[in-house]
């Protein structure tokens, strides 16, 4: 699976006589948490001008041990860098080398937020995630440090990057080719796309930075402040446009809301088997309005409860067109029976009135 490295205490600086001290303490976990990295593993931290991307100021390496839950990480500054605005960077060479050849690696690094380098405080419990994209832009987002899981990256949304990477390729694999075929039919007018559920948005920006299109992301109004933060710092391809919106499934779509989507992207959402059939409710609304319309959901399976989702997808008259699994960057264990999947189903509306 997937591990992330997760500051448990974000960096916190300390002033000497002649240096300047940088502490922190991370994990290295999946993305909901619930299991630890079980291999040995060297850690690069890099303590970087916040300016000057390339301007290393000091970088060291520590050992994450198997079995361990946390470790504390201590890089010493020299004196003369005080009061210069850095963040720190902890990741792995094989990370470095992934990213460097546009793949999703299997362990994410982490990059802080900025800090001066003069002060005795912590940084705030929020971090940056770094991946790019198979046409070489930078996708960057950032997430939360806390428990709140609703604004963490999940692994479905990396498993969408590869998704994306194989619709957009020269040869499309067969489970994605209805979804290329529109991506390569749409290229003189903007597709008009919107994410249902998009909490940190992963998925709605790295498609805006691949495919020219206006992307309208929508979640609860918790979610509203880190997808602001991640549109900011968004690349979107030339044309194309994005967007946050509030949106309760409980409460449906609205007589106000008349928008007509090509597409509509749903990642990691059917987890809870109370908002799933919300979920469905605000997907039919949306095919209704727009009998074209094509729908991508994209989740690891991680419950048996994900199945009521898809049985009523099928009593509402949804038709899957195409499915497919994609492998995810996983590290095997003695525990692993399989290597984990990310599965895509790829659904066209059926109206009543076909009978």
């Amino acid at each position: 699976m997937v591990h992330y490295i997760r500051f448990l205490r974000t960096p916190q600086t300390d002033v000497n006589p002649k240096t300047i001290d940088v502490s922190a303490v991370v994990a290295v976990t999946t993305d909901l948490g619930d299991a630890l990295y079980s291999k040995d593993l060297e850690l690069i931290i890099t303590v970087v001008e916040a300016n000057h991307p390339h301007g290393v100021l000091h970088t060291d390496t520590a050992m994450w041990q198997a079995g361990s839950r946390a470790l504390k990480l201590k890089v010493n500054c020299h004196g003369k860098y005080r009061s210069r605005s850095v963040r720190l960077h902890v990741t792995t060479k094989e990370t470095l080398f992934a990213l460097k050849m546009l793949d999703v690696p299997r362990i994410v690094d982490v990059w802080s937020v900025t800090f001066p380098l003069n002060e005795k405080q912590r940084t705030e419990p929020i971090v940056e995630r770094q991946f790019f994209l198979p046409n070489r832009s930078r996708l960057r987002m950032w997430e939360e440090t806390g428990d709140s899981i609703a604004r963490h990256i999940w692994d479905a949304g990396l498993g969408f990057l590869l998704y994306f990477a194989q619709a957009l390729s020269s040869s499309p694999s067969p489970g994605v080719s209805t979804f290329a075929a529109l991506l390569k039919s749409n290229k003189v007018r903007r597709l008009k796309v919107l994410e249902l559920g998009a909490g940190c948005g992963t998925v709605g920006v790295a498609f805006a930075q691949l495919v020219k299109c206006d992307m309208v992301l929508t979640d609860l109004d918790d979610a509203q402040e880190i997808l602001a933060s991640n549109i900011k710092c968004a690349s979107p391809l030339a044309g194309s446009t994005i967007k946050a919106e509030v949106l309760d499934w409980t409460s449906g779509l609205g007589d106000s809301s008349n928008a007509k989507y090509d597409i509509v992207l749903v990642s990691d959402c059917i987890y809870n088997p109370d908002s799933s059939l919300h979920l469905v409710e605000i997907l039919r609304q949306l095919a209704t309005r727009t009998p074209n319309l094509l729908i991508l959901v994209g989740f690891k399976r991680r419950h048996e409860a994900d199945t009521i989702f898809f049985e009523r997808m099928q009593k509402t008259r949804f038709e899957v067109k195409e499915s497919i699994n994609i492998p995810l960057p996983h590290t095997m264990t003695d525990q692993d029976t399989d290597a984990p999947m990310a599965e895509f189903y790829t659904y066209t509306f059926r109206p009543a009135t076909d009978d």
